[in-house]
């Protein structure tokens, strides 16, 4: 018998053309699902890094300084000494070098009239008790720049109780205000280094290390002290029923050296 002629298969898992292609379509498909997976973990990664809470940023407060600041009014200060029934008198400006936590604080107060009004007064305190005698050497000169410093530093860098802004304006978590003799407060130490720690349930504040004080939420002007005795003077008065926690407490700055402008005696 004749053999018969073989014929291409109509099979297509045998058909040697047809194969090839059927054997590559996974591999798209695998590349294409492996790039959107890609795609998908980079997008992801992405939002995550822009969508960090800005409170986990950590804000540094520095003094910094020196700078130096105008404290003396247009017309300068003019005084009568003490001695020879106020014959004498004094002409002079002067100029504050400070450090602080921002350049433009200690120049916002020598514009504001009132502590304009509350530096004037601290430098006829100081300089009416002089007379003539002390001023005309230079270690006279010298005791005198140096009282006017301490004068003058709790005039220019009041103590904030909580208020950031202003030393006189309540802290709004708390309700907590400088009280009525901020001005006589002896502690110095700077706003983000110290703390006053309130709780209005058990009616206690306490300055730093001092020891709990306890009020009856009617003071305007109470008096709180550290382990070391410095003090600050607070207004409970607006305190919020149910605040338990820190309000920071100190200054923006200090005064390091007072300069004469000017200097007359006669």
């Amino acid at each position: 018998m004749a053999q018969e002629e073989a014929k291409p298969s109509d099979d297509p898992k045998t058909a040697t053309g047809a194969a090839a292609p059927a054997a590559r379509k996974p591999k798209r498909k695998g590349l294409a699902l492996g790039g959107g997976v890609a795609s998908l973990i980079g997008l992801a990664w992405a939002l995550s890094v822009v969508a960090v809470p800005a409170k986990q940023i950590e804000v540094r407060h520095e003094i910094q300084g020196p700078y130096v600041a105008d404290i003396s009014p247009t017309t300068g200060f003019q005084v009568n000494l003490a001695g020879r029934g106020g014959k004498n008198y004094l002409a002079m400006s002067l100029k504050a070098e400070v450090d602080a936590y921002a350049q433009a604080y200690a120049a916002e107060r020598t514009a504001d009239p009132l502590y304009q009004a509350k530096l004037t007064d601290a430098v006829l305190k100081v300089a009416a008790r002089k007379t003539k005698l002390d001023l005309d050497h230079e270690v006279g000169k010298d005791v005198f720049r140096e009282e006017l410093k301490v004068a003058l530093d709790p005039v220019l860098f009041p103590v904030h109780v909580g208020n950031e802004n202003t030393a006189g304006g309540r802290h709004l978590e708390s309700g907590l205000r400088a009280g009525a003799s901020n001005d006589r407060a002896t502690m110095r130490g700077f706003f983000y280094e110290h703390k006053l720690d309130v709780d209005t349930v058990l009616k206690t504040i306490r300055l730093d290390d001092g020891q709990p004080l306890r009020f009856q939420g009617d003071e305007t002007d109470l008096l709180v002290t550290d382990a070391a005795g410095r003090s600050v003077y607070v207004d409970v008065t607006g305190l919020h029923h149910g605040f338990r926690g820190p309000v920071r407490a100190g200054t923006f700055g200090r005064v390091r050296n007072i300069y004469f402008g000017s200097f007359l005696t006669q």
